[in-house]
């Protein structure tokens, strides 16, 4: 079985069914099909072979779609990039994935420079805009897929075990790694569906019409459109760029959205909108929203809960690593208000002391481990941190939990002191490598403070070097050009040492302690 099925059976149930939206573009079951299988025809005909591994960095568009089903037809690995990411950033995973071949969007060429990507051949380069803007000796992707055929390849062996994609998680030791993740993994995720809606008449799975928000580069949206595709549902394509709130309920109320997945700051940000904005729009049609990435505080769940009325309401919790594991749902959110839920079916959860000894009483915290079929199969490369996230059947994202009597879960700590802004995950280390470059620096701590729009802001704390002088204004310009937005930090305190333990390691427990005083949460 492969991933794209979902779309090739309801291509042949539902072939004049609108399939993907894109602003005031729309493309039935049957063309989207025909498309990736000439993507797949093209890719095969240029003569990679299979698991070869291609990068793409574009913004929210049809074409995302088309690429990770054509790809995967081909028994090919895609290699999706954050499009925030500066160009350092990205040539770092092109080459770090060995990618041997390129989809770029017109609006990020600027980006690429092929000198830093001996992997990859100009040929290689694919573009994704109007032919007429296409730079002087690159592929538009409308030719590579013209005249190719629009049936499926027959002569490819796909695989269960087939790596589907790699997800690229910010690195914890200053460089991002890729999270291999299988074709079975992916398609356990989208089978979960399923089963948690059987026996469930009410829920007409061809019915749901996903409102895909988060960037399609991510994993979030890489298994909810592709469930969308297995249920025969429409996938709404959100734009790129500039979150925009009220934008958002004019499509949920124009293309009839039935759900979608937030990050808190998304839900933070309809709800601040006036009353007479939000109430403008029509919700009916919206009948379950989930929230992931990050912990609600608690005042924005209960007006979430006021504002979207008669939506099954759900919070999630899991990792590129691990898959989707756990849920609270709507009957509890205001029973469990901290909790990330129990786990969803198919999953096993166990957490583990310091000493490796299994977590059997309740409040007791742990890092998090689970038995999931969804789970990837390592790191690309990295042997190391692959036998730190993987023992046999079980895998972690470092996440430490804890359970109550009932047998919910909460997250008490991230591994790496990772910070979650605006439903980014970012990992201080990256941004400590690049403050560190600077002469002036001795050392520098990066630690995540409260914020009520975005969660968590970013707050360098730095110790000069003995003579040296330098500005706020100086560190947060020179993080500008080394890092991509979201991972920028917002503010930069001097301090003259930091708080260590024993052996001299920085204690970023304590340093965060005075900003989160008074906060209902830690994290």
């Amino acid at each position: 079985m492969n991933l794209a099925d979902g779309l090739r059976i309801n291509s042949w149930r539902y072939p004049d069914k609108v399939a993907a939206v894109f602003e005031d573009k729309r493309v039935t079951y049957a063309e989207l099909n025909a498309r990736s299988n000439q993507l797949a025809h093209a890719i095969l005909k240029k003569g990679f072979k299979r698991q070869d591994k291609l990068a793409i960095i574009m913004y929210n568009n049809i074409e995302f779609l088309e690429i990770y089903h054509g790809l995967t037809r081909a028994a090919m690995i895609s290699v999706p990039i954050n499009f925030r990411l500066v160009p350092s950033e990205l040539e770092y995973i092109i080459n770090n994935s060995d990618s041997v071949a390129l989809f770029a969007g017109i609006e990020l060429f600027e980006k690429i420079n092929l000198d830093n990507l001996p992997a990859i051949q100009k040929e290689n380069v694919f573009i994704i805009g109007p032919k007429d803007k296409t730079p002087d000796g690159f592929l538009n992707y409308e030719d590579l897929l013209a005249g190719q055929p629009t049936h499926e390849p027959n002569n490819v062996d796909q695989k269960e075990d087939d790596i589907f994609y790699f997800g690229y998680t910010s690195g914890t030791t200053g460089f991002p790694k890729g999270a291999m993740n299988t074709t079975r993994g992916t398609l356990d995720i989208v089978k979960n569906v399923f089963v948690r809606t059987a026996g469930k008449p009410h829920i007409r799975l061809d019915e749901r019409v996903l409102l895909a928000i988060i960037p399609v580069c991510h994993s979030n949206s890489v298994w909810s459109t592709l469930i969308t595709f297995w249920c025969g549902g429409t996938n709404v394509i959100f734009p790129s760029g500039k979150f925009d709130p009220e934008k958002l309920l004019q499509i949920i109320d124009k293309e009839k959205v039935t759900t979608s997945s937030m990050v808190p700051t998304m839900i933070t940000r309809i709800l601040e909108l006036p009353d007479e904005i939000k109430n403008e729009y029509n919700m009916k049609s919206l009948s379950s929203l989930g929230s992931s990435s990050a912990p609600l505080l608690t005042k924005t769940k209960e007006t979430a809960l006021d504002f979207f009325k008669n939506v099954r309401f759900s919070e999630g919790y899991g990792s590129t690593e691990t898959g989707a594991l756990t849920t609270l749902r709507h009957k509890d959110q205001l029973r469990k208000i901290r909790s990330i839920g129990q786990p969803n079916p198919d999953i096993e959860i166990k957490l583990v002391d310091e000493n490796g000894n299994i977590i059997k009483e309740p409040g007791k915290q742990g890092t998090l481990w689970a038995k999931a079929r969804s789970a990837f199969i390592g790191y690309y490369k990295d042997p190391e941190k692959t036998a730190a996230a993987i023992d046999g059947e079980w895998s972690t994202a470092g996440d430490v939990a804890y359970f109550d009597e009932e047998g919910y879960y909460y997250l008490a700590d991230r591994k790496h002191d990772m910070i979650i802004s605006g439903g980014e995950n970012v990992y201080p280390a990256e941004i400590e490598e690049v403050i560190s470059n600077l002469p002036q620096v001795s050392e520098v701590a990066v630690i995540g403070v409260p914020h009520e729009q975005w969660g968590e802001e970013i707050k360098a704390l730095v110790v000069l070097r003995e003579g040296e002088r330098i500005t706020e204004k100086e560190i947060l310009d020179f993080c500008k050009e080394h890092l991509a937005g979201y991972k920028r930090p917002r503010s930069v305190e001097f301090i003259d040492d930091f708080p260590r333990t024993a052996t001299g390691k920085i204690l970023k427990r304590i340093l965060r302690k005075p900003y989160w005083e008074g906060q209902e949460r830690q994290i």
